[in-house]
């Protein structure tokens, strides 16, 4: 009698898919005035717009811009400004594609913390009173 013995392998390839949407290289930077991030898609499919969200320490986020898709592999940049009127500290990020059904999915979250300048933060505590 011969026994046969069969081995399956499989392999799973992880990428960054979401809703027809490949991206890559999501990064924050705090430059002490303001929080750029920047991104790349490669594939955006249906993808109609990407919210940007954000949120302080123990907060919810909160979306801060709307940014219209441009195409396939396209490059992204956006400046958060408003970063310093929000205590020093850790902020996370996180990107929300939508797509042109309405549905939508989330990046992963970005935390970076920022300092803003004493200079900043008097400032926009100034020009918030003429508002």
């Amino acid at each position: 009698m011969i026994k046969v013995i069969i081995k399956t392998t499989l392999f799973i390839c992880i990428s960054f898919l979401f809703l027809g949407v490949y991206y890559s290289e999501f990064n924050i930077v705090s430059d002490t005035n303001n929080i750029i991030l920047s991104w790349h898609t490669m594939d955006e499919g249906n993808l109609s717009e990407t919210v940007v969200m954000r949120k302080a320490h123990n907060g919810v986020y909160t979306e801060i811009s709307r940014i219209v898709a441009k195409g396939d592999n396209s490059s992204y940049t956006y400046t958060d400004e408003n970063a310093f009127k929000i205590e020093d500290g850790v902020y996370k990020y996180q990107l929300k594609f939508k797509d042109s059904d309405g549905t939508f999915s989330f990046s992963s979250e970005q935390a970076v913390t920022h300092l803003t300048s004493v200079e900043k933060r008097t400032w926009g505590s100034i020009k918030a009173l003429f508002r």
